[in-house]
């Protein structure tokens, strides 16, 4: 009967000292979830490049000039961007990296939004494919 009662004190003790464990967690969940949601924040303003897609195609006008055009989206849940640069790259039919250029989209990308584009450029000569990626973006608030 000893030991029966021993071991249910025992027991008793680490089942409330285990519970008691959690608690200070949970009493300073609120505090977490802002430094948390402040930190994904500046990540997405520190790294636009990160949070921002751009998909696209190209073909040939009847005067030679690519005409290129999609959107560029943001995955970001917080952070507003603008004035987002893209490089276009031009390859040649051996897929060899013949130059680049930038154009700038003059607009605002909120969390979640989707913005067309679409340029004209002479590109450079043997140009057969072309290579869309976002370079920068400035964050807004």
């Amino acid at each position: 009967m000893k030991t029966k009662l021993l071991l249910f004190f025992a027991l008793s003790s680490v089942l409330a000292g285990s519970l008691t464990g959690c608690d200070p967690g949970y009493s300073n969940s609120h505090t977490s979830y802002e430094e948390a949601k402040l930190t994904l924040e500046q990540q997405e303003q520190m790294y636009p490049t990160n949070f921002l897609t751009a998909d696209g195609t190209y073909r040939r006008n009847l005067i030679g000039e690519w005409v290129i055009e999609g959107t560029v989206g943001s995955t970001a849940t917080i952070a507003k961007y603008k004035d987002v640069v893209l490089t276009i790259s031009y390859y040649s039919k051996t897929q060899t990296l013949l130059g680049t250029e930038q154009q700038t989209i003059y607009d605002y990308f909120s969390p979640g939004n989707k913005v067309k584009y679409k340029f004209k450029s002479f590109g450079f000569k043997g140009a057969k494919s072309i290579g869309i990626d976002v370079l920068g973006a400035a964050a807004t608030n």
